[in-house]
């Protein structure tokens, strides 16, 4: 039997800082308007730094071990490139961070950035990290050589600590959750904060998702649940539709209630007046 959750916040939440990594070099909030309004693209090819595309392709969907396109939607720069003593992280425990953890960091300072919240105003508050993510590429990829497994390698791989990083990091005191609900992660895990801010179980949070496609294991079981498309690319609302393309990304938003957003004169950058579920 199908049933249905949803709620309506009894007050609305305030959405005041956003920060993105997205394909088409939407690096900010301001390039994803520019890539959405010039009608462009992320699409291209999977860069050599994921996995060789060439070494996994066949046009045989049913070959097996093969992928049957080689190009889809990913971000325009490194993803290992990372600033880790300015979130006070040293060279050995960034080596062996998931890029994921390490991008997440980036965004959520964007966002607090975007929001015009100094860090020394978010240190020991009690805010919530809700982050949705269901991908483990950097797991898989680093147990495949347990000999070179370090001290940080639980912490580096580990999907709690993709939420459990930024509260650690950022000295934030209110939940912190990994939701998993495939490709409706981040939008449960928006709805789960806002939630949280309603029953004040805390003030402020911190919603972010990434997924970034670092080896060649999940298009390959999705390639062979018949999902993908081999044209690796998204024909949304069009006859030409075939399967859909995996598409990277990393994103946080900082919410509060509206009404403390007000008082606090923060930007507001949109309200959200509900939220829901189904099952």
């Amino acid at each position: 039997m199908k049933h249905s959750t949803s709620t309506t916040p009894c007050e609305p939440i305030a959405i005041i800082g956003i920060g993105c990594r997205l394909p088409g070099q939407a690096s900010s909030p301001s390039k994803l308007w520019d890539l959405l309004i010039n009608n462009a693209t992320g699409y291209g090819p999977v860069p050599p730094s994921r996995y060789n595309a060439a070494a996994y392709y066949h046009p045989d969907a049913d070959r097996p071990g093969s992928i049957n396109s080689t190009g889809g939607y990913f971000i325009q720069e490194d993803i290992h490139a990372f600033e880790n003593v300015f979130f006070g992280i040293n060279n050995l425990e960034a080596t062996s961070m998931d890029p994921q953890q390490r991008k997440l960091l980036e965004v959520t300072y964007e966002a607090l950035e975007n929001a015009g919240i100094p860090l020394e105003e978010v240190h020991g508050t009690n805010t919530g990290v809700y982050v949705g993510n269901f991908t483990n590429d950097y797991l898989n990829m680093q147990y495949k050589d347990p000999e070179y497994s370090s001290r940080y390698t639980a912490t580096g791989t580990g999907l709690a600590v993709l939420a459990n990083r930024i509260t650690h990091c950022f000295d934030l005191r209110g939940p912190s959750h990994v939701i998993d609900t495939a490709c409706s992660s981040s939008l449960y895990a928006l709805h789960s904060a806002c939630l949280a801010l309603d029953a004040g179980d805390c003030d402020a949070a911190v919603v972010a998702a990434a997924n970034l496609i670092q080896s060649p294991e999940q298009q390959m079981v999705a390639v062979k649940a018949g999902v993908l498309s081999p044209d690796a690319m998204c024909h949304t609302f069009d006859e030409k539709a075939n399967g859909y393309a995996r598409a990277e990304g990393v994103s946080a938003v900082y919410l509060k209630r509206l009404g403390d957003a007000l008082k606090d004169r923060d930007p507001i950058r949109s309200v959200i007046r509900g939220t829901a579920v189904n099952g």
